[in-house]
């Protein structure tokens, strides 16, 4: 793990969408390249700033992988320094959120580091693993990790039992092989279809729930009632609930997602994940908003490459810009439709439509 700067670089945390994302993306580079940090306005854009317990989970966790140090780790803290160890660590880890906070938003801030690290890891986290605001395991399994394999990485993953918002308790377990040779990745078509399907996860709820979700999603995409899968989830804490659908390709799968909460009505839950299916089927790239996203650090990292996805959010854009300010121009973001050689912003564009992103790798 060489350097790229071995003075600190200050980032501010309010900047793009404002959340956890600059947070979290920040952390990884900063262990994986050796480079000292200091995070001010941490999660400046949201209306509870500073640090949660996902995020000071996601900081002492880099901290112990690199043998590095951290001062502001305190919940609420608003300014974060993160300098890293000399090496990424292998070996056997083990992180509670002691919350229902995203073990999958923690994974991917660790990901990269333990990737390059100088064994083998085996990582186990509890918290949540299904929560609104965060990749759902099924998601990160089944999508993200695919492509990760494609480019050459070795990374396994075991749900042991999930955990929903807003009790928590899920625990899953990662094999992660130091990283070795990896090709670049070219993602352009979906390829040939497989057998969409959908299923719902109940856990400690009625069957009447997922009757209506199903209901409200169907009125919508008109799938088959054979497409349907119910899963009922035993034990567990507290009421659970997420419905999925998926999408299967030759190249890629999407996998959409939308979660019952208290406050949130069983119909709207599946006309929310109807609206997403119906979102990915306006456009045909392969890669959906949420994957578009999570494919930009370990292309940065690793492999480079290049891939299309039907929209671009402000997350998306936010990842590509902090990843710029440690790897200048490593990743563009093109509209589709725009000539070659056309400028566009590093890292960005103001339209959330179609886009080529092209990811140049730091080796």
């Amino acid at each position: 793990m060489t350097p790229i700067n071995k003075s600190e670089l200050r980032i501010d945390g309010s900047q793009g969408e404002g959340g956890g994302q600059v947070l979290r993306t920040s952390l990884s580079l900063s262990a994986a390249l050796g480079q000292p940090i200091t995070i001010e306005n941490v999660r400046g854009g949201r209306r509870k700033p500073g640090l949660l317990r996902q995020h000071r989970t996601a900081l002492r966790a880099v901290r112990d992988i690199t043998g590095g140090q951290v001062e502001g780790d305190e919940l609420g803290s608003l300014t974060v320094r993160f300098t890293p160890g000399e090496r990424c660590h292998g070996g056997n880890y083990h992180f509670g959120i002691g919350s229902a906070g995203s073990t999958m938003l923690v994974l991917q801030t660790v990901l990269p580091a333990l990737l390059l690290a100088d064994e083998p890891s085996t990582l186990t986290l509890e918290g949540g693993t299904h929560n609104p605001m965060a990749p759902p395991f099924d998601a990160f399994a089944e999508s993200f990790l695919p492509q990760l394999r494609a480019i050459g990485l070795d990374v396994d993953a075991t749900l042991v039992r999930p955990g929903f918002f807003p009790a928590g308790g899920g625990l899953l377990r990662v094999e992660i092989q130091p990283a070795g040779g990896t090709k670049a990745l070219e993602l352009l078509e979906r390829g040939a279809p497989g057998e969409a399907s959908c299923e719902i996860l109940i856990q400690n709820l009625s069957r009447k729930v997922s009757d209506r979700e199903w209901i409200a999603f169907q009125k919508r995409v008109h799938w088959n009632s054979s497409q349907l899968t119910v899963t009922a989830v035993k034990g567990g804490n507290g009421p659970g609930n997420v419905m999925y659908a998926r999408q299967p390709f030759a190249n890629v799968t999407a996998v959409h997602a939308s979660f019952g909460m208290r406050t949130v009505s069983s119909e709207l839950v599946g006309a929310q994940l109807a609206s997403a299916v119906r979102s990915y089927e306006a456009t045909d790239a392969p890669v959906c908003e949420h994957l578009a996203d999570q494919l930009m650090l370990p292309l940065a990292l690793f492999s480079g490459g290049v891939y299309r996805c039907g929209q671009v959010t402000e997350h998306a854009r936010t990842n590509a810009e902090v990843i710029n300010l440690f790897l200048p121009g490593a990743v563009t973001i093109e509209p589709e439709g725009a000539l070659p050689g056309a400028a566009t912003r590093p890292g960005g564009s103001d339209r959330t439509g179609p886009a080529l992103i092209r990811v140049r790798p730091r080796l």
